[in-house]
């Protein structure tokens, strides 16, 4: 899914890199980032999957179960929330995102709109704090691992 979202991305910049030339290398960048370091989980999630390290998908659920493969995979994603978290206050990349629009929009009362460097500033702490929820029920619960 991370790719086809990609590829929609890079779609969505077609007519403004038509307008403004000078933005593609920045969508480019956006573009190769987002195929690189969104995929770093599943990468790791398909590798332990395919290497027998897991039973399967549904082992990422029970990182309690302290297998290697899983933790690292969890490691993963929370090194991910760090570096984007560097990236977004610290390295402007919120005005990165504001200045290549169409990369993230918004739709609200049916309406797309482009997102600003405030608006990803305020919201994204709170798109992070559903991930770190989910991470710590994942730890705190006993989630059942189907098996096949």
């Amino acid at each position: 899914m991370t790719v086809v979202n990609a590829f929609i991305m890079k779609y969505r910049s077609r007519s403004y890199i038509a307008e403004s030339p000078e933005l593609k290398k920045g969508y480019d960048k956006l573009f190769s980032g987002m195929i690189l370091y969104c995929n770093i989980p599943w990468v790791i999630m398909g590798l332990g999957v395919l290497l027998g390290f897991t039973n399967g998908m549904f082992d990422y659920f029970n990182p309690k179960s302290m297998n290697l493969m899983v933790l690292f995979f969890h490691f993963s994603i929370v090194v991910l929330w760090g570096l984007s978290l560097w990236w977004v206050y610290f390295n402007k990349g919120a005005e990165f995102i504001e200045k290549h629009p169409g990369f993230i929009q918004v739709r609200s009362f049916g309406k797309r709109s482009n997102v600003t460097a405030k608006q990803i500033k305020l919201f994204y702490p709170l798109m992070l704090l559903g991930g770190v929820l989910g991470m710590i029920m994942m730890w705190v619960k006993d989630i059942p691992t189907p098996s096949f």
